[in-house]
């Protein structure tokens, strides 16, 4: 199993809790959230049980752009804080508490999605969450807070991993050379088609399966906008690159980048609902090429120099390959279009 607890606004829903003696032996705590800036703590999400085991646990937002974290059970305490630099409410942070008692290993993470920023405190002896603590985290009721910018909070069974995250439905058809194939059939050393016609190969393909919620909520692209041939399905956190006289019109460049939860509100994309859980894959190329998938123009994986960055690299889906195989990527030369003007280009390239 992977996920075992899943919950918003709206549901919640468990699965089964592998346990020994109540117990999550590893696992991780992750929730997404947006955190207005306040003159004091905000809390995020709170439980507070008493029984035969005692538990707490709470989060809060801190003045000035940090959270504090604190886990107790029974008479052990495990707290931190941890800054980041959101700048305003619009911005989604992902943090994650993970333990894995075996290794005597945990971290506390705050990551803004859709960027390379992670924000990182490791621990040494992390407390675990018991079953009895997952099971009133994620079911309603007077024993849990959870503020109404929460966008979901999960639970999985194993430590999950952070940063660069793929982004497509493994059905998605990608141009290679000789013709389509799904993003999920590509492997090591297979060719794709660039946006500029180029040929490369394919380094890895990395695949996970995610709770279908807030930067990873599952987004319909709909043919024929922007060019699809087919409709694709993709994460939020998705980016188009978009070109053409009139983008060079309107935005002063030759090619956006045009992440897709800014045309969820339009007639090009709709948000995918009914899933718990959604699996996306996405392809390493050696630079962050745009590939062509079903007819339009979008990122492959983008990873910057993270493969210097020793301490990170090792709680990232890369560190599943040899690191003598993982690249260097250079910043995009693209810049990122706002809300408003990517809801400005849709209805342009619609009229």
């Amino acid at each position: 199993m992977t996920w075992v607890g899943l919950s918003d606004h709206k549901s919640h829903a468990l699965g089964g809790l592998p346990t020994i003696g109540g117990i999550l032996e590893r696992g991780t705590l992750m929730l997404e959230t947006r955190v207005a800036p306040q003159a004091k703590p905000q809390p995020i999400v709170g439980l507070e049980l008493r029984g035969t085991r005692d538990c707490s646990l709470s989060l809060q937002a801190m003045p000035g752009g940090g959270i504090h974290f604190l886990l107790r059970q029974d008479t052990q305490i495990l707290h931190a804080a941890l800054a980041h630099d959101a700048e305003d409410q619009a911005d989604i942070l992902r943090i994650s508490y993970a333990w894995d008692l075996s290794k005597s290993t945990g971290h506390l993470v705050i990551e803004r999605p859709g960027t390379h920023k992670v924000f990182r405190r490791e621990f040494t002896n992390p407390l675990p969450l018991s079953a009895d603590c997952i099971k009133h985290l994620i079911t309603p009721s007077g024993r849990r807070l959870m503020c109404e910018d929460v966008v979901y909070v999960a639970v999985s069974d194993q430590v999950e991993p952070i940063g660069p995250m793929p982004a497509l439905c493994p059905t998605t058809p990608i141009q290679t050379p000789y013709g389509l194939k799904p993003a999920g059939k590509l492997k090591r050393g297979d060719l794709v088609v660039t946006l500029n016609g180029d040929t490369v190969p394919v380094l890895h393909t990395l695949r996970h399966t995610v709770p279908a919620r807030g930067s990873f909520e599952p987004v319909r692209l709909r043919a024929p906008y922007f060019g699809l041939q087919q409709d694709i399905v993709v994460t939020q956190e998705a980016r188009l690159v978009v070109g053409g006289t009139q983008v060079e019109y309107l935005f002063g460049s030759e090619s956006v980048l045009v992440p897709v939860k800014h045309l969820t509100t339009g007639g090009s994309a709709r948000i995918e609902e009914g899933h718990k859980l959604v699996s996306y894959v996405q392809l390493l190329l050696p630079d962050h090429e745009p590939i062509l998938a079903g007819g339009t123009a979008i990122e492959s994986l983008s990873i910057g120099r993270i493969r210097r960055k020793r301490d990170l690299m090792p709680a990232t889906l890369l560190s599943q390959f040899d690191p003598l195989t993982i690249p260097e990527h250079s910043k995009t030369a693209f810049p990122v279009l706002k809300h408003f003007e990517a809801v400005t280009l849709a209805h342009h390239r619609a009229a």
